[in-house]
């Protein structure tokens, strides 16, 4: 298994530049803070002296957390390519691309059932042009070092040849070669999470934090501090809730949900409003902000409470709390990385039935998209019904433009293929919408119904049967929604 090559800092100082002191005659040195600087080495441990600079410079360009890790995840191909073939950037031409190429393509893992491509096109796709971006960058910004251009356009006697062609939706021109692979549609790519599959996720929540349940390893440690695992086992339990909730409510990047403000958020029961930040989208980023119910403040000032309590019960037993100001706190105080989230989503679904189910993070948000779309094109019929008998690009940009403040996306068209497939949804079954919202008020009362349910068994409150004849009610009216679809 081939060892990761980058390392990440959350904030690093780096030289900046030197200024000259006019009375002494010598210069004083400037720093220069860089956040989450990646920084890659060769396999044998040395610095990418090249590389990193080039990722230095995308990391003071960025505010987006990932954005860094995923550049230094696909420049990696092209570290490991040149050290195995002891070759130099320098030295990199268009036998090597078609060779890197090549490797990306055919490279298999091993499965239960035999062996599979590693990746599909689109990634190579990408892991190529963030080789043709890296090495137009050196010989754009070091032409020193370079004997001959390695990247450039026709009759410039460069490497590799290139040329430029422009994006049409940005409008801004990127690096083309006929080597690089064809794009493929990416599978149910589009596909929103649906409300059986949150179901689960949520039951295996609580199953995970159950009393009556502990796996041995959580026995032991209720055993030796029942006290400390008694208040993470909460806390734990709500932020997980917390974490499926939010996705559901307003379908955020998981790093928009990791990011939210908690000075911002203070009082969201009263104010009825969420704000989150939208990443990649410049500095300062954006402010987006979700109007939401009761209910939903109501869950949202309950993880609030929850963790409040988790830090005063740290700070009774004088345990420091590493991030006291981030939305989410570590197990005992420690840290709680970004990723995390995303790991815990896939310790879930390992635990359940969904484990050979593709579920991730996005396909909440595209939950969330279809359904803000569905309701704008319900309020546009009810004012103009003839809008049923075809859909019209105004129509369909203005829609889009009214989701993006929310979604955080840059162009409207991003959310063209969700207007079509909701539009489609919408007119071809005039039962849909309705059933639709149907739906979403049934959905709000099961999230109460199952933070009730969970709640009375984690703190040992017995609300079985009153719970119980709720849940027959919501069962019977979700049925009863199915048939009808």
């Amino acid at each position: 298994m081939n060892k990761k090559l980058y390392s990440s800092y959350p904030q690093a100082r780096l030289p900046d530049k030197a200024l000259p002191i006019y009375k002494t005659g010598g210069f004083q040195g400037k720093s220069r803070v860089v956040t989450n600087l990646i920084l890659l080495r060769w396999p044998n441990g040395r610095p990418c002296h090249l590389v990193n600079l080039w990722m230095t410079h995308k990391c003071l360009s960025t505010a987006a957390r990932d954005s860094p890790k995923t550049l230094a995840g696909l420049i990696t191909h092209l570290v490991r390519y040149c050290y195995n073939k002891n070759t130099s950037f320098f030295d990199f031409d268009e036998d090597d691309f078609v060779a890197l190429k090549e490797l990306l393509v055919q490279e298999t893992i091993p499965t239960a059932t035999g062996f599979r491509y590693k990746r599909n096109n689109n990634r190579t796709g990408q892991i190529q042009h963030t080789t043709l971006g890296f090495l137009y960058w050196v010989t754009n910004n070091h032409p020193e070092l370079c004997t001959n251009p390695i990247v450039g356009l026709e009759n410039s006697g460069a490497n590799i040849t290139i040329s430029l062609k422009t994006n049409y939706k940005s409008g801004e021109q990127y690096l083309d070669h006929p080597e690089i692979v064809s794009a493929v549609p990416y599978n149910d790519d589009k596909a929103p999470i649906p409300e059986s599959t949150i179901q689960i996720l949520q039951d295996e929540i609580f199953r995970k934090h159950d009393w009556e349940e502990l796996p041995a390893e959580s026995r032991l440690k209720f055993i030796k501090d029942p006290e400390l695992y008694s208040a993470s086992n909460l806390y734990l339990y709500e932020r997980r809730m917390f974490s499926i909730r939010m996705m559901k409510l307003m379908g955020m990047r998981p790093e928009e949900l990791y990011d939210l403000d908690l000075f911002l958020n203070q009082n969201v029961k009263e104010s009825k409003e969420i704000v989150a930040f939208t990443k990649k989208r410049g500095t300062p980023p954006p402010v987006r902000r979700f109007k939401i119910d009761a209910s939903a403040a109501r869950q949202f000032q309950n993880y609030l409470d929850a963790r409040y309590r988790y830090i005063e019960f740290l700070d009774s037993r004088k345990t420091t709390v590493l991030q006291p100001n981030n939305i989410f706190l570590g197990y005992n105080g420690g840290t709680f990385k970004k990723e995390s989230l995303t790991k815990e989503l896939d310790r879930l679904c390992e635990g359940t039935k969904l484990s050979g189910i593709r579920v991730c993070y996005s396909m909440f948000r595209h939950r969330f998209i279809t359904r803000e779309i569905n309701i704008r094109l319900e309020a546009r019929f009810a004012k103009t019904p003839e809008l049923k008998n075809g859909w019209t690009i105004g129509l369909r940009d203005e829609i889009c433009r009214e989701v993006i403040a929310l979604t955080g996306h840059a162009d409207p068209s991003s959310l063209y293929h969700y207007f079509h497939s909701e539009y489609n949804a919408t007119t071809s079954d005039s039962s849909y919408s309705k059933m639709l919202r149907a739906g979403q008020e049934l959905e709000s009362a099961r999230e109460e119904l199952v933070s009730l349910h969970h709640q009375s068994k984690l703190r040992k409150l017995d609300f079985s049967q009153e719970v119980a004849a709720l849940q027959s009610q919501i069962n019977a009216l979700q049925e009863l929604i199915q048939k009808n679809k």
